[in-house]
C-alpha cells in the first residue's frame, strides 16, 4: 500500500510520482505530459480536478514538487533491497523518471536514457522550425502573388501606350489629310481668281486698242 506521502507525490491523471509536474492556477499539479493528452481531449483547458480554466496554454514548471519527487524517489531507491543492474551489473542507485524505473550510473549515461533527453530537448527546436517553414511558405505566396500582380499591370500599361500610340497616330494622319485638302482648296480658289483678273486685263487691253 502506498504511503500518504506517495499518494501526494501522484499525480491524479497517471496515479503515478509526478515526472515534469506543472501547477495551474487553481493551484493543483499534473504531469506535463498529462495534463497535455488531458487538454487534446477537452480543448476548452479546464483542470481535471476542478474543471476551473486555465488562462496559459504553458503552465509553469512546479519545481518545488519536482523537487520532492526526485527526493522521495531517490530515497526509496536507498531503501529498497540492493538490486544489480540487468544490463550492467551494476547497483541500482538511481531511477529514470522518463521510464520510471531504477537505472544504475552507466544507464543514466547510456544511449536509451540520453535520447529520452535529446527527443525532449528537441521539441522546441522541432516548433520553432515548423513556425519558420509556415512564416516562409506565406512570404514566399505572397511574393508570388505581388510578381504576378505586377506583370499584369505591367501588361495593362503595355496595352494602354500602344493604343495611345495608334490613336495618335490615326490623328496624325487625320490631321495631315485635312491640311492636303485645305491647301488644295486655297490653290484651287487662288487658280480661279488669278484666272478671272488675267481675262479682266485682257478685255481692257483690247478695249484701249
Amino acid at each position: 500500500m502506498a504511503s500518504r506521502l506517495e499518494e501526494d507525490l501522484c499525480c491524479p491523471v497517471c496515479q503515478d510520482v509526478f515526472t515534469d509536474p506543472v501547477v495551474l492556477s487553481c493551484s493543483h499539479s499534473f504531469c506535463r505530459e498529462c495534463l497535455k493528452n488531458w487538454w487534446r481531449e477537452e480543448p476548452a483547458r479546464e483542470c481535471p480536478v476542478c474543471k476551473r480554466r486555465s488562462s496559459r496554454m504553458e503552465p509553469p514548471c512546479n519545481l518545488v514538487l519536482e523537487n520532492l519527487c526526485e527526493s522521495f524517489l531517490q530515497q526509496k531507491i536507498q531503501n529498497a533491497p540492493k538490486r544489480l543492474c540487468s544490463l550492467h551489473s551494476e547497483k541500482l542507485k538511481l531511477f529514470c523518471l522518463d521510464h520510471q524505473q531504477p537505472v544504475c550510473l552507466v544507464c543514466r549515461d547510456s544511449e536509451k536514457h540520453s535520447k529520452e533527453k535529446l527527443k525532449t530537448s528537441l521539441e522546441p527546436l522541432k516548433k520553432n522550425l515548423e513556425m519558420k517553414k509556415e512564416v516562409k511558405e506565406e512570404f514566399d505566396q505572397t511574393a508570388e502573388h505581388l510578381e504576378v500582380q505586377a506583370r499584369h499591370t505591367e501588361r495593362q500599361i503595355v496595352e494602354q501606350f500602344k493604343k495611345l500610340h495608334q490613336f495618335l497616330a490615326e490623328e496624325e494622319e487625320a490631321r495631315l489629310v485635312a491640311l492636303r485638302e485645305e491647301e488644295e482648296q486655297k490653290r484651287g480658289m487662288m487658280k480661279e481668281k488669278m484666272e478671272a483678273l488675267s481675262r479682266e486685263i485682257a478685255l481692257q487691253q483690247k478695249s484701249y486698242q
